[in-house]
């Protein structure tokens, strides 16, 4: 019984995923200024991906994320696949680095997304340079990532104290 609650309860994770993914896309597509001007707001699914790949891998499959982050690439005219590779090396870090994560304080893993969203960045400047395409602004990038930096802890808030997700102990990591 156990176990069927816990498929459950990972399936009703994915739909939250993907339900929260396609609205966050759907928000950022309509014509509204809901903040300042100029000014980015945070990546969201980037934050949530990044969170529940700590906490409950499995409620981040990789078929969803490839879904819904070349959907955003498509939808917000980015390059397509650069974005969507890029979370897709920083899902795959995180899963290789989980084990040392999953016993670190939050400092700890608050200092890794923050390396590992600075590193998209770069890595992404640095390949459409190499490719010679046009670049939106640096500045304006790296407040997108900060601003994802910065909602990143009340990502994990609400993940941990409203969703009821905490980090899986390494027993329940080595059984799945």
């Amino acid at each position: 019984m156990a176990r069927k609650t816990s498929l459950r309860r990972i399936w009703a994770y994915r739909g939250m995923y993907l339900g929260l993914g396609l609205g966050v896309i759907f928000f950022r597509i309509l014509p509204l200024e809901t903040g300042t001007p100029g000014l980015p707001g945070p990546d969201i699914i980037l934050a949530v991906t990044l969170a529940w790949t700590l906490r409950q891998p499995a409620a981040v499959p990789i078929a969803a994320i490839l879904f819904l982050f070349l959907l955003g690439d498509f939808l917000l005219q980015r390059p397509v696949g650069l974005w969507t590779l890029l979370a897709l090396m920083a899902v795959v870090a995180l899963q290789n680095r989980r084990a040392t994560l999953t016993e670190a304080p939050f400092l700890v893993e608050m200092a890794t997304i923050a390396g590992i969203i600075l590193a998209m960045i770069l890595a992404q400047r640095l390949i459409l340079w190499v490719l010679l395409t046009d670049q939106p602004s640096l500045g304006l990038i790296l407040m997108e990532g900060l601003a994802t930096i910065v909602i990143y802890p009340i990502v994990v808030f609400v993940s941990k104290f409203l969703l009821g997700m905490d980090k899986l102990p390494l027993v329940d990591l080595e059984s799945r």
